[in-house]
């Protein structure tokens, strides 16, 4: 069963600019209106020509040449039989003609406009028996150069979509490499060692009712394992590719700065002492609130506010937006991210709260222990 989806009238990201046009249109309407119909049927036929080839030049890639011709000929029906100020309307025709794959479309569409319209107002003029007004040139060179400005930007951003999917793509990768590396890392590091301490557990078991001394020694044997074990693995932890804070907050003023969202820190995140695996989890946390803000707050500033308090690092990211719960569809998409955020911070003890006004916006408060302090205040006593 094939899919029928409902009628747009215009692409979402054209949607305000098809509006305008449509209020445009009614200018040679008016002007045909003040016509008897005999000589103005013509050009109501052109300005339905002109309307549907415009709407389905937008929709229509693999038509979309043949669409922009129609609407230059159009055009020019219109200038040559009414007024040639009706060629203004080329202006209309540039976005199919921009919107182009090749450039050598593009140059035969603008070719093609420029004769045409040179054309038109030299007969026009001519049937008036009037001197070839000149004032239509300047426009007319800006019409010839905004398609292939319009198709240099437009492949620039296709080219920069590309470089974002592949540098997302990379990201992935590399996640899964480095997820990779640490599971064949504990499992050549941990795995032995673990069933070692498995086995030595099951034999103490066997020698406590007949050699309680050599139990002993096996128990001890255990301890001693099991403190390599530790060891072993804060010398995995440590190794792990750590992301220091100050870092990520460089790259979100960057993330947010693309995004044309205002960026804005408090603290000293240089200043940060903790461990490798809370200094990890704090900047993979941030990350995921700064997209959070780019995707779905619709913000006009980000504030990003670290505060150590004792015993206790927390870390605020404030901005001015709806809110998840004002993003309809996405609020599935960020709400699993929240709890992502939970899931890391529970792995240190840490917390996270959520809060959305709506004159102030939304804020996100995380906070972990200062283990380097605990420890500090500890060896003290």
């Amino acid at each position: 069963m094939k899919l029928r989806l409902p009628f747009r009238l215009f692409p979402d990201n054209l949607k305000h600019f098809g509006l305008i046009w449509v209020i445009n249109m009614t200018v040679p309407v008016y002007f045909l209106l003040q016509l008897p119909f005999r000589e103005a049927w013509i050009g109501y036929v052109a300005v339905a020509i002109l309307a549907l080839a415009f709407r389905q030049g937008l929709w229509n890639t693999d038509r979309r040449f043949a669409y922009a011709l129609i609407q230059i000929t159009s055009v020019a029906v219109l200038g040559y039989l009414y007024n040639p100020s009706f060629l203004y309307f080329g202006f209309y025709c540039i976005m199919a003609v921009g919107m182009l794959p090749t450039v050598r479309k593009v140059a035969f569409s603008v070719a093609y406009m420029v004769i045409a319209f040179v054309l038109v107002m030299y007969l026009f003029y001519e049937k008036a028996g009037e001197a070839v007004h000149l004032d239509f040139i300047p426009s007319l060179i800006i019409l010839a150069v905004l398609p292939f400005a319009m198709n240099s930007h437009r492949k620039a951003e296709e080219l920069r979509k590309q470089l974002r999917y592949a540098n997302d793509e990379i990201e992935r990768l590399i996640k899964n490499e480095e997820r990779q590396r640490i599971a064949r890392d504990l499992h050549d590091t941990l795995g032995h060692t673990l069933s070692l301490i498995t086995l030595k557990g099951e034999l103490v078991e066997r020698l406590i009712p007949h050699d309680p001394e050599r139990a002993v020694r096996e128990a001890k044997d255990i301890q001693t394992t099991s403190r390599t074990v530790l060891k072993q693995v804060r010398e995995l932890i440590s190794d792990m590719r750590s992301v220091h804070l100050a870092d990520e907050l460089r790259h979100a003023g960057r993330i947010l700065s693309s995004a044309g969202i205002g960026f804005e820190t408090a603290g000293d995140a240089e200043r940060l002492r903790t461990t490798p695996v809370v200094m990890n989890i704090l900047s993979m946390c941030l990350r995921e609130a700064v997209t959070n803000v780019v995707k779905h707050s619709r913000a006009k500033r980000c504030k990003v506010e670290l505060i150590e308090n004792a015993g206790t690092y927390v870390l605020k990211v404030h901005d001015d937006g709806i809110g998840i719960d004002g993003a309809g569809s996405k609020l599935g998409q960020a709400g699993s991210g929240l709890l992502g955020m939970k899931e890391r911070l529970s792995l240190i003890e840490g917390t996270l709260e959520f809060s959305k006004r709506e004159e102030t916006g939304t804020a996100l408060t995380i906070t972990v222990p200062n283990v380097v302090k605990r420890q500090q205040t500890e060896g003290n006593r």
